[in-house]
């Protein structure tokens, strides 16, 4: 029965559908089956007679199991990377003699290359998904309350022209205007229309985010290499935007490093995370926007020059809300509806409110006669707003006063309900030039973010509207 098995023992192993190396006591290879030679890519005549430590000195893998097999006299398991990217799995046993020393090293090999393929890939849609749960609370996706489709000006539909054609396109957009015009709301409007509106569309908001952290949630970061990441690492913003549309608000802000990483994104489509050496390929357009001079930027050294041109080629203007008269009753009408359905609270215009809305100018744009027609649901005493109601009307009779001082509503109020008031105004007008951004209108008002929000708190507090 021994010589039987004996004659006919290699073909017996070459029945085996998982591949068998065997070694002698030095590790070097005596025999490898047929499956073996297949999952590896080495023929059997190469094989034999080779040292198994000296084929991963050559850099053929990357593990020498034997060797630990042979050493520890026990099984070992290990997971072995071929130079051609293909994995094994790899189960070692020693073969002992009668004193219990190894005489004999057996090794079965196991392709897992598509069960590790697969894990990577469930790891990352994982990571993915954690990214988007982490977005989902900052959603910038266009909304019904932010009156992107309430457009009568002629400088408006001339606008929205334009943005059409280049939406069609997948060119980067760099979008210009002062603060609280609606650049994100546009931004939301060129993506919508562009091939790749069923695709996401993330915003990275680069003038809240801190230097700290801002690369690491742009580019992604290794396995903990940024606090929270998964095993596997974490997706940046750009990454998650994959086959959509990432916006970049206030790219001013973004640190010179970063605009570097930026541009590599722009020119070959790759990112690499923060702790890694791999490229990444990545299928995004770029939008950007800022209220900022990015020319006097460049002159300063504060932004690069071959960034800024490469954003320059598309540049979309957001006409300011004095420059759109016809839009402002349209606006004002939207969003006091909006609000009353809101608060439910039934609140009309009054006759008076027109002449007085269209002789201001307007310095927050859209987003301060937004805010003001909210204070004006939330706070009018009756179901009608009168000009009276709103803040500008004093800030108007302010302006033409022939002395010169502000006028104040003394009536039934001390210093601290005035002070207060005045407070509200300041902090709401920063707030509105610095595009609703807290930390950037903080940094501005030389206050600490922390007292701010204690401020704007005390406010609301008293009755009075910051935010």
């Amino acid at each position: 029965m021994d010589s039987v098995l004996l004659e006919y023992m290699e073909q017996a192993l070459d029945v085996f559908q998982d591949g068998v190396w065997i070694g002698d006591a030095d590790s070097t290879c005596l025999f490898v089956n047929k499956k073996y030679e297949e999952l590896s890519g080495f023929s059997r005549k190469w094989m034999v007679g080779r040292k198994a430590t000296s084929i991963t000195a050559e850099g053929v893998s990357d593990v020498a199991v034997s060797f630990e097999v042979i050493s520890r006299g026990k099984p070992v398991s290990r997971v072995q990377t071929l130079s051609g990217g293909r994995h094994l799995s790899l189960d070692g046993f020693p073969i002992l003699d009668r004193d219990g020393r190894v005489v004999m090293c057996i090794i079965v090999i196991r392709d897992i290359s598509t069960i590790m393929d697969m894990e990577s890939r469930l790891a990352h849609q994982r990571d993915l998904l954690n990214t988007l749960i982490r977005l989902a609370g900052n959603s910038c996706l266009q909304s019904a309350e932010d009156g992107s489709n309430v457009i009568f000006s002629p400088v408006m539909e001339a606008f929205l022209s334009k943005a059409r054609i280049m939406a069609q396109t997948d060119i980067s957009i760099l979008i210009l205007g002062e603060a609280g015009v609606g650049k994100d709301v546009m931004a939301q409007r060129v993506h919508a229309m562009s091939r790749r509106a069923e695709k996401p569309f993330i915003k990275a908001d680069c003038g809240s985010l801190s230097p700290g952290v801002m690369e690491a949630e742009l580019f992604g970061c290794t396995d903990g290499d940024f606090s929270g990441a998964s095993g596997g690492g974490r997706t940046g913003l750009i990454e998650a935007a994959d086959g959509g549309t990432v916006f970049f608000d206030e790219i001013g802000a973004l640190p010179l490093t970063l605009q570097t990483r930026l541009l590599r994104v722009l020119q070959d489509g790759v990112i690499v995370r923060t702790g890694a050496n791999t490229p990444r390929k990545v299928d995004v357009r770029v939008i950007a926007a800022t209220n900022r001079d990015l020319e006097k930027a460049v002159t300063r050294g504060e932004f690069r020059s071959d960034l800024y041109y490469r954003l320059k080629i598309a540049v979309l203007n957001v006409p300011p809300l004095r420059r759109r008269k016809d839009d402002i009753m349209p606006l004002a009408k939207f969003f006091l509806r909006h609000f009353s359905r809101k608060y439910n609270r039934s609140v009309t215009m009054g006759d008076d409110v027109e002449e007085l809305l269209l002789a201001y100018d307007w310095p927050g744009n859209v987003r301060e006669l937004k805010n003001m027609m909210q204070e004006a649901v939330v706070t009018c005493p009756k179901n009608v707003v009168r000009s009276y109601n709103l803040p500008i009307s004093r800030m108007i009779r302010s302006g033409e006063s022939s002395s010169g001082e502000a006028e104040f509503d003394f009536e039934g109020r001390d210093y601290h309900d005035i002070m207060r008031e005045m407070e509200c105004r300041m902090l709401r007008a920063a707030i509105a030039r610095c595009s609703g951004n807290m930390t950037t209108a903080s940094k501005m008002l030389r206050m600490d973010r922390s007292t701010m929000f204690r401020k704007i708190r005390d406010l609301e507090r008293h009755g009075l509207k910051v935010l």
